[in-house]
């Protein structure tokens, strides 16, 4: 994926649409914020007036007005700035809320070459810490640097007002911090991608090793995992601490600047004071001015190194922003309206992205509507590829897949998803209720219609056994339930959804045989209707295919029934006496040869 800078305003065209519903909220809280701006720069000159014309001139009174006029301006300053800041803080929300949503549904829309080619840590640092980093310059930053340019801009105006030779003075020293900002920025905006992108590094490690605890369990690895997390830290601390030093060096260097300012201020109003060119409480006030003038400034600075980091943050965003998906819906798509369930794969060729060598080579396949198609061959010969090209998961490189009669790249996704239903070996649950997880397959599921799918996939009884029952929260990725259950589990999902077409990817691959032939009973009648394909190992399930299709480096060698194909004593013969005679299951094979031979079973 590509490392580039953008321009600011490149980055402004690409984020401000976020905030365009809250202008007008952002815009009060602006004006709140030029309130509290100017009522906060009377608090110095009504001290002013106090010390020369209240108290030197002994006016009771005028200090008792002044004393109040300057407590009233506190008062209206912290309320306009308590608006303000709920104001800032609901737009905030909102503001994170919608980018994170677009950004989460623009990386649900990727195809599966884009997952397969980035970390999961990669891609939760930009939905958490990048976007709150571009609100902060986009939203936050912005507020401060309004309010810090409104008082930068009085300040000036009644320090001109109060004595112009001092002014001067005064504003000589900002050009100085302004080339030091611009001459570090870059610079941190640079170190600040590099320590983002080590902690981005870190998370990925973290969530990796989380979810494949019990292999590092199993291979005693606990030690080797340590030393590769201290060594990631380390990385992650040599980079922040050297954006730390250069951060701390531009605002010693600013620090400086504004110090130096405010001691020759002091030195030459003194002297302006002694030689009675300047009042005391001038002074005074001047002072108090000049401090808050630079205060601002370093502030702005301040603000200017966090726009930089900020920047480095946007530059990843835009870089998922500008992600297409390569398995796209067509313009004008196709929804089926009754699926009979007919597939047709026609001379479909496909190679994995960085990849030279082709999964499925040419390969052609017709399975009519309703019939149960057993895919065997061996471990990398294109199966499971088969299937996730018929899902759409990714798009194939040549040829074509229709289901009745219909290319799937014509098809609307809902509709050609609602016409699949996968149950794979790898099966994956949420953090959440056995129900919810069940319905999952079918979000307006009713509870009764969850309990009829899981009793056809043989999981009910052990369901009523918990506890909390259909409210058994099954733990992260299901860990709660034994590998059979969760298999189970989504098997019922399955059966919930209740679609045309059945894929089912190694699904009894964590049950045992007893637990096998119970799902296989309750899901043969729902498969009497349904087009079904079928990746198995296991002898049972090839049995009760009406064709079987052997598999070979991405193209078909030989199809037809088991028996059919057993008695050409080929490459399925083969596979067959190598991967299924030594199951226990299976010890009177002959005799189930000889059965379905003496049946004559047909051929393809």
């Amino acid at each position: 994926m590509r490392k580039s800078e953008n321009s600011n305003l490149t980055i402004i065209k690409r984020f401000v649409p976020f905030t365009r519903p809250y202008f007008k909220k952002y815009a009060l809280a602006i004006l709140l914020l030029i309130i509290t701006s100017l009522l906060s720069l009377l608090p110095p000159f009504l001290l002013k007036i106090i010390i020369d014309d209240a108290i030197k001139n002994g006016q009771a009174h005028l200090l008792d007005l002044i004393t109040l006029a300057m407590a009233a301006a506190i008062i209206a300053a912290g309320t306009s700035r308590g608006v303000m800041e709920y104001i800032h803080e609901w737009v905030s929300a909102r503001f994170i809320f919608d980018l994170r949503r677009y950004l989460f549904n623009l990386i649900q829309s990727q195809s599966m070459d884009f997952f397969s080619s980035v970390k999961v840590g990669d891609i939760l640092g930009r939905l958490r810490v990048d976007i709150t980093a571009v609100y902060g310059v986009l939203v936050n930053t912005m507020l401060g640097a309004i309010s810090e340019a409104v008082q930068i801009i009085g300040i000036a105006v009644l320090l001109f007002y109060l004595d112009v030779r001092l002014a001067l003075i005064a504003i000589l020293f900002i050009p100085p911090l302004y080339v030091v900002l611009t001459f570090t920025g870059k610079r941190l905006r640079q170190l600040s991608r590099v320590t983002r992108d080590k902690d981005v590094a870190l998370l990925d490690f973290f969530q990796e090793r989380i979810s494949n605890i019990g292999v590092i369990k199993i291979f005693h690895r606990e030690r080797h995992e340590d030393r590769r997390h201290a060594e990631l830290s380390e990385d992650f601390i040599q980079a922040t601490l050297g954006r730390v030093k250069y951060k701390f060096t531009s605002m010693f260097l600013i620090g400086t600047i504004t110090s130096v300012a405010s001691v020759v201020v002091i030195w030459y109003g003194g002297h302006q004071v002694i030689n009675g060119a300047l009042s005391f409480g001038s002074l005074i006030a001047f002072y108090l001015y000049v401090v808050r003038l630079y205060t601002p400034i370093q502030s702005l600075a301040n603000r200017g190194i966090e726009v930089y980091n900020g920047m480095a943050s946007a530059d990843r965003l835009i870089e998922y922003m500008d992600l297409k998906p390569t398995v796209r819906e067509s313009e004008r798509p196709v929804r089926l309206k009754s699926v009979r369930g007919e597939i047709h794969f026609d001379k479909v060729s496909f190679t994995y992205p960085n990849s030279t060598n082709p999964v499925i080579n040419n390969l052609s396949l017709d399975i009519p509507a309703g019939q149960k198609v057993a895919l065997v061959g061996s471990s990398g010969a294109g199966k499971t590829t088969l299937v996730n090209l018929l899902c759409r998961l990714y798009e194939v490189d040549s040829g074509s897949i229709s289901i009745d009669c219909h290319d799937i790249r014509e098809l609307a996704f809902d509709s050609l998803y609602d016409s699949l239903g996968v149950v794979s070996q790898d099966t994956f649950l949420f953090n959440s209720t056995i129900e919810e997880n069940i319905r999952f397959g079918r979000v307006d599921a009713s509870h009764e219609e969850v309990v009829e799918a899981a009793k056809k996939a043989h999981l009910h009884d052990f369901i009523l056994s918990l506890p909390a029952g259909y409210n058994t929260v099954v733990g992260a990725r299901g860990m709660k339930l034994s590998g059979g259950q969760r298999q189970r589990l989504a098997i019922a999902r399955m059966v919930l959804k209740d679609a045309k077409i059945w894929i089912l990817d190694e699904f009894t691959s964590s049950l045992d045989s007893s637990s096998e032939n119970v799902v296989y009973q309750n899901l043969e009648p729902l498969l009497q209707n349904k087009t079904t394909l079928i990746i198995a190992h296991r002898f049972s399930t090839i049995l009760s295919a009406d064709r079987v299709v052997v598999i070979h480096d991405g193209n078909i060698i030989e199809a037809g029934t088991h028996a059919h194909l057993y008695r050409l004593d080929g490459v399925y013969r083969k596979l067959f006496d190598t991967q299924f005679r030594h199951n226990r299951m299976f010890m009177d094979i002959d005799q189930i040869h000889d059965s379905l031979t003496t049946a004559g079973a047909p051929s393809a």
